[in-house]
């Protein structure tokens, strides 16, 4: 409930309209900081792009939730994406995405959530909803339409790749929110101001749960470990409490470290790389998927390399 000095009230969207939903969800994943490295790298990696994979992808049930810890995705961020910006990121340490998806399973909503730094730590919702359509052909508008109720899309023209997976997804603000910035937001700087923190709070969320569901999608190399519950469920039974949800414990083969490449046989004529850092790549082999892990490659003494960067922009 907002309050504005003149008096007038705005009841607006908030954690506790999901509530209920989110009890009800039926999966639920708590991503480990590894995987969420490995995610967050396999969104932007080199090689064969995740946008090229988008075919093999699908939504894993039409209702679930996803959450992470933000400050490890963030740190990866910023190792794969020196430029790049997230505002407000610092007083995020949890993040997580509910999810509905179209029985298909290659479209869907997501609303993001996090949680704020007080004490004790209070949810908080994004004013912006995002559709997701796998299979593309989404109209969407400028962003400066986003405070007139539009669908409106993000683009980064410098890397194809990620600019093909934004081009999958509009965003949109939630209505009683929309009503209250269109009402409010006078001033052309105060609107800009308030489409860039909206869209740039959810909008890098998109290629890592991609990355997700792309790992997902290779099931017979994921190693399930169902976790016993059923004596820790009969205790909780006694003293009233609810039983503890199904629980899965899931590996995926794609932690371990890159080795370094052997340097060039002697007497080769080829000179040799330089020393550089190769990030994790995507290698798709018609509808077999590989990751090859970050690794270093190249000899010091050749001179030293340094990585490129990517940058998520408002198209203009």
């Amino acid at each position: 409930m907002v309050r504005q000095d003149s008096g007038e009230h705005w009841q607006l969207s908030g954690p506790s309209d999901f509530a209920l939903r989110l009890r009800r969800c039926p999966l639920r994943y708590v991503l480990a900081d590894d995987l969420v490295r490995v995610c967050t790298a396999l969104a932007y990696s080199d090689g064969d792009q995740l946008s090229g994979c988008l075919d093999l992808l699908h939504f894993p049930a039409e209702e679930l939730w996803i959450e992470w810890d933000d400050s490890v995705r963030r740190a990866e961020l910023a190792r794969i994406l020196p430029a790049g910006t997230i505002t407000g990121a610092e007083e995020i340490p949890r993040a997580g995405t509910l999810i509905s998806a179209h029985p298909s399973g290659r479209s869907g909503k997501l609303r993001t959530f996090w949680l704020a730094r007080s004490d004790p730590p209070e949810p908080v919702l994004a004013a912006i909803e995002t559709r997701l359509d796998l299979d593309g052909g989404i109209a969407f508008a400028p962003p400066t339409a986003l405070l007139e109720g539009g669908e409106v899309g993000v683009g980064d023209p410098r890397n194809a790749a990620v600019d093909a997976l934004l081009r999958c997804t509009a965003f949109k603000l939630d209505p009683s929110w929309q009503r209250y910035y269109h009402a409010v937001a006078r001033s052309a700087p105060v609107r800009c101001a308030i489409i860039q923190h909206s869209l740039g709070s959810v909008a890098f969320d998109i290629p890592i749960v991609l990355a997700l569901f792309l790992l997902m999608a290779i099931r017979a190399d994921l190693v399930h470990v169902a976790v016993p519950t059923s004596r820790l469920n009969a205790k909780r039974a006694r003293l009233g409490k609810r039983p503890l949800l199904e629980h899965i414990e899931i590996s995926a083969p794609v932690y371990a470290a890159g080795v370094r490449s052997r340097l060039e046989a002697l007497g080769n004529e080829r000179r040799g790389p330089r020393f550089h850092h190769v990030r994790g790549h995507i290698v798709r082999r018609a509808n077999a998927i590989y990751w090859r892990s970050p690794h270093w490659r190249g000899h010091v003494r050749l001179g030293c390399v340094r990585s490129r960067t990517v940058e998520l922009q408002l198209p203009v």
